[in-house]
């Protein structure tokens, strides 16, 4: 090797090594007695709720020069009013850390009154991606996508928007199933007693709730997975079909790979657009750290908050690639959401 090559190479390595204390050392002069504040765009009764409390609770010693962390609900308009307050308003120095609505890609282009852009939030990792499945009941005599398609399945949502109606409207339009949407149930629970009434005949939750609650009747048979809202098919469940593999054009196609994306973000941690480099650096470690210690891991465990982990720089390199769109991708995704919402629109209310 050249040795002018070799002594600039060197150099490299030096300064790289040299830097890193030096990063260090100026986010822990930020951080040391900062708040750093957990934003979530929900409740505290959810999940969302609960891996922000997680977050606010751990994260802070993993941060270098240890901040006071609390955490804020802020609800409203399904989370956008967070995100957009995030986006548009809260510090951008690192103080302020966003529990991840996983609709985020998916308002970014389809929802023109969005103030945010879903590719310039940085990201501090995943905790779990949050999938909806669709589950028939056992005493609907129905075991198979293929078989929705020859007759009406009865399926539960809690309202005419919500993933558990534009979930089997979509694979109506996409697959040829024969779902009938029958919105008005106020939780996930009245659905599975209205199933086990025979008043329905499926729920769609996700895959999440349903491995913490609702296992052993999955086992036994009395609920049935027959699709995924998800990018592929569940590793649990590789017979069932994941909605990203319809599709009759190329439009068609993207629509669904990103809409299916939320399931990819999850819950997650993020910051809003414009930390300075040193800042997410150590909130990315912290997240890491934070993730795998024990204390963490033994909360989890109590809470039944599943896990799995995926680092921030390849969250938000995976959602770069689902969100390469052209102008003629995002008007065509438009459309169809639109054509989705309108069948949904017409769907029965529930008669009580």
């Amino acid at each position: 090797m050249n040795k002018v090559v070799l002594h600039t190479a060197l150099a490299g390595v030096v300064a790289s090594m040299l830097a890193a204390p030096a990063l260090a050392a100026g986010a822990a002069d930020f951080y040391k007695d900062k708040t750093v504040t957990v934003l979530i765009g929900a409740g505290m009764g959810g999940s969302y709720g609960l891996y922000g409390q997680l977050t606010s609770n751990f994260i802070g010693p993993h941060i270098p020069g240890k901040p006071r962390v609390i955490i804020q609900s802020m609800p409203g308009a399904g989370g956008m009013k967070a995100l957009n307050y995030a986006y548009n308003v809260s510090p951008k120095d690192g103080s302020v850390i966003l529990g991840a609505h996983q609709e985020v890609l998916q308002e970014t282009v389809l929802n023109p009154k969005a103030k945010f852009d879903v590719r310039k939030f940085r990201w501090l990792g995943r905790y779990v991606d949050v999938d909806y499945v669709g589950f028939v009941s056992g005493k609907s005599g129905v075991k198979t996508l293929e078989e929705t398609k020859g007759r009406v399945v009865v399926a539960g949502a809690t309202g005419r928007r919500a993933a558990n109606a534009l979930g089997p409207l979509a694979f109506n339009r996409f697959a040829g199933t024969k779902f009938k949407v029958i919105p008005g149930y106020k939780s996930t629970a009245e659905m599975f007693a209205a199933a086990e009434r025979k008043e329905i005949d499926m729920v769609t939750a996700t895959w999440v709730v349903m491995k913490a609650f609702h296992l052993p009747k999955i086992q036994s048979g009395q609920l049935i997975p027959v699709f995924a809202m998800s990018l592929q098919r569940l590793k649990e469940y590789p017979d069932v079909p994941a909605i990203t593999e319809f599709g009759s054009n190329a439009a068609e196609k993207k629509f669904l790979n990103f809409w299916a994306s939320g399931g990819m973000v999850g819950r997650s941690a993020f910051t809003p657009p414009g930390i300075p480099a040193d800042r997410l650096a150590a909130l990315r470690g912290a997240f890491d750290s934070m993730v795998v210690s024990p204390e963490f891991l033994e909360a989890a465990k109590k809470r039944k908050a599943s896990l799995n982990i995926m680092k921030g720089a390849e969250l938000e390199k995976r959602i770069a690639k689902v969100m390469e769109l052209s102008d003629a991708d995002i008007a065509a995704s438009r459309k169809i959401y639109g054509e989705l919402l309108s069948s949904a629109k017409k769907a029965p209310g529930r008669k009580k």
